[in-house]
């Protein structure tokens, strides 16, 4: 059998979703997940699963730091042995090794290393399954302990990363038993690089009761952007096409978030003239997006697929403002072409300013009523299938194989 062949031997107990999931964090920083793995860790354990967080590699800061203590925790508790251990399954140590051979993002010695380490968490723990929750290194590590084990082990994208560095993506794809894409077209990209791959899609999804909008609102008259300051964000595009615009029919747009290109943004809003029509507010929590949020006129999301390949192909700013019943601008981009339907928003070309001016005139034209029934259709969009429990539920069909 190759060492690309997904091979394991759940439990009764891990089949029923009772044993203990080994929950393996990404090792690399990286804003998709902001946020996303507190809230899964927590609609899966609404759902009775037993999660045991865990990074074979470090820890990245922005992971929630409760999500953090428990991570610490589960690694304080992991022997030191672990290769000593893995010597004691000679078959899956072999198919290990291979794995750790072929692939090309860490020396073999450090991946068999990290993978021991998964293993000895996994057993340590009771686990039933490993997922990976991201395809770096640690999804690596998570694949070759789940060889020396026997586990199953599935792995999930958590959006773009797969563009910027698709280190041995393919090889991964073949070793998960399931390989969850952020959304539908990803999952098609996954099935072209791995034929041979079990692949299925697994859309992002948010707590809808925390982003509920009141059913009468007072509007400000501005246009909300959720978007970290990076390239794929397209802010630059979103300042060309407010400087398209005359001045008296320009709005205010209020960016919310931080990020490297803040100062040269500022400096580009100047440049175009058009500082009197943005304003960078800096990052705010949840909250604040829930409260705030409702009051704006609609999200613009100008999303484009940056020089290194990095984007977003489903934001979770989107699902928010669907959410909060807001009609939303958005680029023509992978995921978002799935989650925005013409009932609730409006898509235009990545990276053109003309049609993104134009959209933003549409969004500040739309009569109250209509403004309402765009954004009624978009929470009914993401109540159908976009919350976090439709999310967690898919995902314990997939690690635990019920439904296979």
């Amino acid at each position: 059998m190759p060492f690309d062949a997904p091979r394991h031997s759940p439990t009764t107990a891990a089949r029923d979703g009772k044993a203990p999931i080994l929950y393996v964090l990404p090792t690399t920083e990286g804003g998709e997940a902001d946020g996303l793995i507190s809230a899964e860790v927590n609609s899966l354990r609404q759902l009775g699963c037993t999660v045991v967080p865990f990074a074979p590699k470090g820890m990245a800061g922005w992971i929630d730091p409760d999500i953090a203590l428990e991570a610490a925790a589960t690694d304080a508790a992991v022997p030191h042995d672990n290769l000593a251990r893995a010597a004691r399954n000679p078959f899956g140590l072999a198919r290990a090794t291979r794995l750790a051979l072929a692939q090309q993002a860490l020396r073999a010695a450090e991946a068999m290393q990290l993978g021991a380490r998964v293993a000895a968490a996994a057993r340590q723990f009771g686990c039933g399954s490993i997922h990976a929750v991201s395809t770096d290194s640690a999804a690596t590590a998570a694949l070759i302990g789940g060889r020396m084990t026997g586990l199953r082990v599935t792995m999930a994208s958590q959006g773009g990363e797969i563009y910027r560095h698709g280190d041995d993506l393919a090889l991964k794809l073949r070793a998960a038993a399931v390989s969850l894409a952020a959304c539908t077209e990803m999952a098609d990209d996954f099935r072209n690089m791995a034929p041979r791959a079990t692949v299925r899609a697994l859309h992002r999804g948010i707590d809808a009761e925390w982003f509920a909008a009141a059913s009468r609102v007072q509007r400000n008259g501005r246009v909300l952007c959720l978007a970290p300051l990076v390239p794929r964000s397209g802010i630059s595009t979103l300042l060309a096409a407010i400087g398209e615009l005359p001045r008296e029919r320009r709005l205010v747009v209020d960016v919310i978030g931080g990020g490297p290109l803040l100062e040269a943004l500022r400096a580009e809003a100047l440049e175009r003239d058009v500082t009197d029509h943005v304003r960078f507010l800096g990052t705010r929590g949840r909250r604040w997006v829930a409260e705030e949020g409702q009051h704006y006129l609609g999200l613009v999301a100008p999303g484009i697929v940056a020089p290194d390949g990095d984007r977003d192909p489903a934001p979770v700013a989107v699902l928010q403002a669907m959410a909060l019943q807001l009609p939303v601008l958005a680029s023509s981009l992978m995921g978002l072409r799935e989650i925005v339907q013409v009932d609730s928003g409006h898509l235009v070309p990545p990276g053109e300013a003309v049609p993104l001016a134009r959209g933003l005139r549409w969004l500040s034209l739309l009569p109250e009523a209509q403004r309402r029934q765009l954004g009624q259709a978009g929470r009914d969009r993401v109540l159908s299938g976009y919350t976090m429990a439709d999310r967690a539920a898919a995902l314990v069909e997939a690690v635990t194989a019920r439904a296979a």
